[in-house]
This record gives C-alpha cells, sequence and structure tokens, in this order.
C-alpha cells in the first residue's frame, strides 16, 4: 500500500476507534467527555483525509477501500458503546453492523474482481448524520453524568430518552438498508458474470 498523507490520516482514524471504545466504557463522565472530544477528531479526519487526496492527487484504490472502511469500524464502536449505554436498541446496532460487514465484503468482492464500489452521495449523507447523531448522543450521555441531580443533567437526559432520537436513529437504519441495497443493485451484473 502507498502511504499517502490521505492514507496515513485514514489510517490514524482506524487507530482511535479502539481507543474511543476503551475510554468510553468506563462510564465516568470524565472519561465518556474525553470520548467525545476522541470522536469528533476522529469525524474530523474523514474530512482531512479526502481533502489531502483532492488537493495532492493521491486518490489511491487502496485510500477508496480504506476510508469507508475506517468510517465503519469508528461509527460501529461508537454505537456498540452506545447501545452498552441503552441508547441505540439491539435490533438497530445489528442491522447497522450487518450492512457494514456485507458493504465491506462487496468492496473485496469486487476490487478482486478489477472494480471499484464508488460511495454513493447518499451513503455519505448516512455517515455524516450518524457521526453528528454519536456527537449529540455522547454529549447528552456525557451532561448526565457530569451533572448528575442538576436540571441540566436531567434535561440531557430527557432528550437522550426522547422519541426525537428513536426517530433519528431509524432515519439511519433506513438508509443503511437502502443504500447497501442500491450498492448491490449496481453490482448485480458483475456478480453474475463472475471472473470473465
Amino acid at each position: 500500500m502507498k502511504f499517502t498523507w490521505a492514507n496515513i490520516v485514514t489510517l490514524l482514524r482506524l487507530f482511535l476507534a479502539p481507543v474511543f471504545l476503551v475510554v468510553v466504557l468506563t462510564g465516568e463522565g470524565t472519561n465518556v467527555a474525553a470520548a467525545l472530544v476522541v470522536f469528533a477528531l476522529a469525524a474530523l479526519t474523514d474530512w482531512l483525509d479526502g481533502y489531502l487526496a483532492r488537493r495532492y492527487g493521491e486518490v489511491t484504490s487502496h485510500g477508496a477501500f480504506l476510508d469507508p472502511l475506517a468510517d465503519k469500524v469508528l461509527t460501529t464502536s461508537a454505537f456498540v458503546a452506545l447501545y452498552m449505554y441503552d441508547v441505540v436498541p439491539l435490533w438497530m446496532l445489528v442491522i447497522l453492523i450487518a450492512r457494514d460487514f456485507s458493504t465491506t465484503a462487496l468492496r473485496s468482492i469486487v476490487g478482486d474482481r478489477g472494480s471499484v464500489v464508488n460511495t454513493s452521495m447518499m451513503a455519505k449523507v448516512k455517515t455524516f448524520l450518524q457521526m453528528v447523531f454519536i456527537i449529540v448522543a455522547l454529549l447528552l450521555l456525557s451532561m448526565t453524568r457530569l451533572m448528575n441531580g442538576t436540571s441540566a443533567g436531567v434535561q440531557a437526559q430527557i432528550v437522550l430518552d426522547s422519541w426525537f432520537m428513536d426517530v433519528i436513529m431509524f432515519v439511519i437504519t433506513a438508509m443503511a438498508l437502502w443504500t447497501l441495497f442500491k450498492y448491490l443493485q449496481t453490482h448485480s451484473e458483475l456478480f453474475r458474470r463472475g471472473r470473465s
């Protein structure tokens, strides 16, 4: 793999995911807040690696594979943590993980056959919405722990448990399933052709 600046930034996002998960699962308010900062920085690298690749003409096939993979590892880590805190229901977590495994496998198969799965605009919107949702959820979660017993902490818990958060999570899940369907539909002919 060619180590361009863009690819290095993408790999940094991959390495930050387990760091985030270890910190956030301690349950302490300060650590949840620290995990929020780690996640926000990791999410920022998603924009940075794309900028660097375009700015220096370093768009590579490895980068095209690693970038969405890094996004999936980061967001999956966050959704697992949010499930552990009863923010995300199990059925949604299972769907999101299954979808991400499926699209990663699809990218590998298509790559082996000399083609590329281009990230759709809806998939990019879905990833952006996921990251915003996770940042908001982590902010509310840290507030409930750091401000426990105060009106601000109570209000944060109310928002965290609200139907609004459920609706956003449902929209994210629906978009994840739809983008998987479109990817499979787009590359169905390639699978029928085999390696010929």
